[in-house]
């Protein structure tokens, strides 16, 4: 026994449509009807577009930084030095990409050691003060 499958693929609605017709009930019905988007609407879908694009952009910035922002702060210009280093550096090569998995595996662990024994909290802030410094050289270095 053959099923049409033509006639039931007609018959989906993709999300995107269930979508607008939250905001527009007749925008399905508009639109498999063969009615086409005014000029001001094109805009606003434009503009809707754009603002969708940037609020992805802004979400996809990896603001994880668990030492840094632990010991800084999580806008303190060291923590965000760190951010670069990462993105910019350890992010570019495999062996970065498994250090950077390692240490988000590894730090929260740290860091609760960290807040219960003030020497592991004074190394610790050495270590990230010297990562932190050489970062900053090795950013000079590349700018120049």
């Amino acid at each position: 026994m053959r099923h049409d499958n033509s006639k039931r693929n007609s018959e989906w609605i993709s999300a995107s449509d269930v979508g607008r017709s939250e905001f527009c009930p007749n925008s399905v019905a508009l639109k498999y009807a063969g009615a086409k988007p005014s000029q001001r609407a094109l805009a606003a879908q434009d503009r809707g577009n754009l603002k969708h694009e940037q609020f992805n952009r802004q979400i996809s910035t990896d603001k994880r930084c668990y030492v840094a922002s632990y010991l800084y702060g999580v806008e303190d210009p060291r923590t965000e030095t760190l951010r670069q280093f990462r993105d910019n550096t350890l992010q570019c090569s495999p062996g970065g990409r498994i250090l950077i998995a390692f240490y988000y595996w590894l730090s929260p662990v740290v860091i609760k050691f960290s807040k219960r024994a003030s020497w592991i909290d004074w190394l610790l802030r050495r270590i990230v003060d010297r990562l932190v410094l050489r970062s900053e050289q090795r950013g000079k270095n590349h700018d120049s």
